[in-house]
Formats: C-alpha cells, structure tokens, sequence
C-alpha cells in the first residue's frame, strides 16, 4: 500500500506541519487526533452497513455541527480566493440546514453537574452555528 505522507515535519509550540498528498498539514501535538475523525467514521459505517441509516443522521448532523463551528472560527483568517472556496461550500451546508432542520436538544436530563458547562458550551455552538449559516441563505447585497 502506497504512503500518502510526506515525511516532512516542522514545530512551534507543540503544532506540527506535515505534507499529505502535496498538502501541507498542521495539527497541535496536544491533540493528535484533530482532524482525523476514524472513531466516529467507523462508527458511522458499522451503523450503515447494518442498515442502520436513521441512527447514523443524528451523528453525521453532529459532525456537519463541528465541521461548520470550525469554519466559522477558520473564516476570519481566509481571504480573496480562499474565502470564495469556504464561502460556496458554506452556503451548501446552510441549504442543506434550511432544508434539513434539526432540533437542538437542550434537556439536562440524566447530565452529571460536571457535564453541564460542556453540554452548555455545545448547545450555545449549535446556536451560533446556526446564525452564521442563516447568513449564507439571505440574498447578499
């Protein structure tokens, strides 16, 4: 089986650079799993593959949640032809929402009180997901 990685690598302050099919990476050494969604991609498939779609949608609506905070906390970093990219996939993903609505579940129900803050900080990413897509589907000037 072919390599994909390149084996360069370069640090400052615990973010490693590496090359991937051409592409230059970048992960912080603090969290060496960023990016690399395996667990949840498996578990995705194992749902899939026994014909368990409807259990999958709420997973994959979750990682589409993380993906999008993430561009959203990308964005202001991005410009001219960059932004166009992100922007167009962007106004995709708030289509999709519009189309394809999901509730967020704020019940603290069976929550631990050290699970709270998390689950708090989770609900307010949801919603600010939310706004920052709503401005993808509005005509622009």
């Amino acid at each position: 089986m072919a390599c994909f990685v390149a084996g360069r690598l370069s640090g400052s302050h615990g973010v490693v650079t590496y090359t991937v099919s051409g592409l230059p990476t970048s992960f912080n050494r603090a969290w060496p799993t960023y990016g690399l969604p395996l667990a949840e991609d498996e578990a995705l498939l194992e749902l899939l593959r026994k014909g368990n779609a409807t259990n999958a949608i709420p997973y994959l609506e979750a990682m589409l949640d993380s993906a999008a905070y993430d561009a959203m906390c990308r964005r202001p970093f991005l410009r001219g032809h960059e932004l166009e990219m992100l922007d167009r996939v962007l106004a995709k993903v708030a289509r999709y929402r519009e189309q394809f609505p999901r509730a967020i579940d704020t019940s603290t129900n069976g929550l631990l009180a050290g699970q709270l803050p998390q689950y708090e900080r989770l609900i307010a990413e949801k919603r600010e997901v939310n706004r920052f897509l709503h401005e993808f589907v509005r005509p622009r000037p």
